[in-house]
C-alpha cells in the first residue's frame, strides 16, 4: 500500500510540474506564433468588458482591449491591443509593466502576417495564467 501511495505523489508531482510550465511568457508568444495564417476575427476597436479591473488576485489588472487599428507602409492593418498590465508590488520585478503587443494582418484577407511587443510595455508582463 506505501508502494502506491508514493507512486500517487510522484504523479502528482509530475503532473504539477508539466502543468507549471504550459503558462507563462513563453507559453504567451506560442499562442501568438501560432496565430500566424489564421483570420484575424476582430474588425474595429473594441474595449474589454472588464477593462481596468483587477484579473489576478491584487497584482494584475485588465488591459483596454484593442486599443486602435493603424496600415504599415506597407500597407497592411496593424492592431495594437492592451491586454493586461501587472501592478508594481507585484514580487517579480522583471514582470511588472503593460503587455502591449500588435498584430501585422493583411487588409483583403485579414490574415496574421506577424506580431510582436508593441513599445511602451513590458514584454515579460505579457503571461498566460493558470
Amino acid at each position: 500500500m506505501k508502494y502506491y501511495r508514493t507512486i500517487g505523489v510522484l504523479f502528482v508531482m509530475v503532473f504539477w510540474m508539466v502543468g507549471c510550465y504550459s503558462f507563462g511568457h513563453k507559453d504567451y508568444v506560442n499562442y501568438w506564433n501560432g496565430e500566424i495564417g489564421k483570420k484575424m476575427p476582430y474588425t474595429k476597436p473594441f474595449k474589454y468588458k472588464n477593462s481596468g479591473s483587477l484579473i489576478r488576485g491584487d497584482f494584475a489588472i485588465s488591459g483596454q482591449g484593442l486599443i486602435s487599428i493603424d496600415t504599415d507602409e506597407n500597407g497592411s492593418l496593424v492592431y495594437h491591443f492592451s491586454v493586461q498590465e501587472i501592478l508594481p508590488h507585484y514580487h517579480k520585478k522583471e514582470w511588472v509593466g503593460k503587455c502591449l503587443t500588435y498584430v501585422v494582418v493583411e487588409p483583403e484577407t485579414h490574415i496574421v502576417k506577424s506580431w510582436g511587443f508593441d513599445k511602451g510595455g513590458n514584454p515579460l508582463s505579457c503571461r498566460t495564467w493558470q
